[in-house]
């Protein structure tokens, strides 16, 4: 066993996507030669429970998911999962911003999204996030900005917790989608996904999403129909990259995923109207995709991915990172607590058996005492008894003084742990030099308001003696990084 899974255990994150009426997932897997292997399943849903995106019996899609990870162990080896979100109510696109800190850049996207100019609705009604994207001069970066509604993000949150699943990370179904593809490494290129409820347009440069668009199916009664709404949809989305970047290349290749028997009809019309080329999906990791699993896969990919290195888009209340921290520093105050429970069980086990050497040694030594009293020719054996008693007092001795050095490391953060909860304000780490020492805690907190009040409540905690935090200053209102150092009241 290698040790140092003990404090960096190795997670299986499972991909899901939720569409067209099933359940898909998918893990990714790597033996100890490098080699890949995938495992992909499906579980149909009621009719009527998702549409559009929208959840419309929540009970219903909770029961299929638990049913699905239960009967499904080697496909939920954990209750981790990455998902996929439905297009219908997810957008993304590329912003342009001047060469700035990743702060910096948090802030220029805070501000692009309340004074909507992704989107007609300020920060406050969606979740976003952000990840770096290729740009296109050494003047500007540019960030790749995805963006839901708050009301369909908490409903899948309220469902996986009701299936007893922990999402690590939800993403739209292009940027999975993405992952997947190997097509667009050197060039740019289209991914149209056609589903039930309408068709997905994304916009993949060197591997890199830079937008995507949704649009409803619209009421076609004909094949003609609906190749003419799809041609006419895919010209819109060229023409729009094509202004919003006059020196990139026009696409030169469509990726087209459908379920509909009619697929190869609508790729060669696209072909002839558009004057692009459709060509089949190619796997950046050499497996074959299928057009039901591509986002599921996709997702699985970034499960594949180290916790600590995953920094990339999460459309949650809670960013990936925040999520991994809060879980490590549990993880390590379970750890602690087992090592100190196997080390009090041992030190009882050596007490016991020196116990019973102790009383077989004072039976033997009361023995051979008695008998060497009988005749003064024994009296060099008694005092070598004497010896070997005294030897073995000082062996006690020092057993019970490396008994009182040791220090209730479980006490000291049953005590601790309760008072550092605090709403709005999240744990970074914890320094702990010595046990009587000061104790250096990092937080991030909402609100400024939220830091102070952090700090009161453990100054009334009375479990500290002293709580200091560096004055914070008065632009600082919201995110606030900043170190607490508390010192532990004694234990009486």
């Amino acid at each position: 066993m290698d040790i140092t899974q003990l404090f960096n255990p190795v997670e299986e994150v499972t991909g899901v996507e939720i569409a067209q009426g099933f359940v898909r997932a998918a893990i990714v897997r790597r033996d100890k030669k490098g080699a890949l292997s995938v495992i992909k399943k499906s579980a149909a849903l009621p009719r009527g429970v998702v549409h559009n995106g929208k959840i419309m019996d929540a009970a219903a899609l909770a029961a299929v998911l638990k049913e699905f990870r239960t009967g499904n162990k080697d496909l939920f080896p954990s209750k981790y999962i990455i998902l996929a979100l439905p297009p219908a109510f997810t957008f993304a696109d590329t912003m342009q911003a001047p060469q700035l800190s990743p702060e910096q850049t948090e802030e220029t996207v805070r501000l692009a999204m309340n004074t909507k100019n992704l989107f007609p609705r300020s920060s406050d009604d969606v979740y976003y996030d952000w990840q770096p994207a290729r740009s296109h001069d050494a003047y500007h970066q540019e960030v790749l900005v995805s963006f839901a509604l708050r009301e369909r993000i908490a409903e899948y949150l309220a469902v996986c917790e009701a299936a007893g699943l922990e999402p690590l990370a939800f993403e739209p179904a292009a940027l999975a989608t993405t992952r997947t593809l190997h097509n667009f490494k050197d060039t740019n290129g289209i991914i149209v996904n056609i589903k039930d409820e309408g068709v997905e347009f994304a916009l993949v440069s060197h591997d890199e999403l830079r937008f995507s668009r949704f649009i409803a199916m619209p009421p076609v009664a004909t094949l003609a129909e609906f190749e003419s709404f799809i041609s006419t949809e895919l010209s819109r989305v060229i023409n729009f990259y094509s202004v919003e970047n006059p020196h990139d290349p026009e696409p030169r290749s469509i990726v087209l995923f459908s379920l509909f028997q009619q697929k190869k009809e609508i790729a060669d019309v696209l072909s002839k109207n558009v004057g692009v080329s459709v060509e089949n999906a190619r796997s950046a990791l050499d497996v074959p995709l299928e057009d039901a699993s591509v986002a599921a896969y996709g997702a699985a990919l970034r499960g594949a991915v180290r916790r600590e290195d995953d920094t990339m888009i999460s459309i949650m209340p809670v960013g990936t990172e925040e999520v991994y921290r809060v879980r490590r520093f549990g993880a390590y105050v379970s750890l602690w607590s087992d090592i100190t429970g196997a080390t009090a069980m041992l030190f009882a086990a050596l007490f016991g058996g020196m116990w019973l050497i102790v009383t077989n040694a004072h039976t033997n030594m009361g023995t051979r005492i008695a008998q060497s009293q009988s005749a003064s020719a024994t009296a060099l054996r008694i005092t070598e008894l004497e010896s070997a008693a005294q030897t073995f007092n000082t062996v006690v001795a020092d057993i019970a003084a490396a008994e009182n050095m040791m220090y209730p490391w479980s006490e000291f953060i049953r005590a601790l742990t309760p008072t550092l909860e605090y709403n709005g304000v999240t744990i970074k780490n914890i320094t702990m030099p010595a046990p009587n020492g000061e104790l250096t805690v990092g937080i991030v907190a909402a609100t400024r308001d939220g830091a102070i009040a952090f700090r009161k409540e453990l100054e009334n905690s009375g479990r500290y003696e002293s709580v200091r935090m560096p004055s914070l200053g008065i632009m600082q209102k919201e995110n606030i990084v900043v170190h607490l150092v508390l010192k532990m009241k004694q234990q009486p």
